[in-house]
């Protein structure tokens, strides 16, 4: 092989192995930054989000509205849990077919779990550290 062609592979190896750890990004810390998660639909009685990170300085959003088997708003009563580390922490609920809360809590992992005590009501909605929560 001649030289110059050694060198050209060579470098392109050296590039591709200084990039990679630049560039990539581990499941790991995508997690752990997480603003915002949405409630995740399951055929049961109780639905959660999954944690999200609160830094100082932020509030944490709570969104939640109850929809009946024909998509209208749903107005029985329901509660929800908040948990803080994956302990709970605060207890409230709401009866109007939608609850938003915006509250100042000390920093760390938070997720909510939302009560219906019956299978045929949808939740849509979830939890945030973001001061512009959007949930899919």
């Amino acid at each position: 092989m001649k030289k110059p062609l050694k060198i050209a592979i060579v470098a392109m190896i050296m590039a591709c192995g200084t990039a990679g750890p630049l560039f990539g990004h581990g499941q790991p810390t995508a997690a752990a930054s997480r603003r915002t998660s949405a409630l995740q639909q399951a055929n049961s009685t109780s639905i959660s989000t999954r944690r999200v990170v609160l830094r100082p300085m932020n509030k944490l959003h709570m969104v939640v509205t109850a929809y009946d088997q024909n998509g209208d708003l749903c107005h029985h009563q329901y509660n929800y849990r908040l948990f803080k580390n994956g302990r709970a922490v605060g207890t409230g609920s709401f009866s109007d077919g939608h609850m938003t809360r915006a509250i100042k809590v000390q920093p760390g992992n938070y997720s909510l779990r939302v009560y219906s005590g019956q299978k045929q009501v949808t939740f849509s909605g979830g939890i945030s550290t973001s001061n512009q929560p959007h949930f899919v």
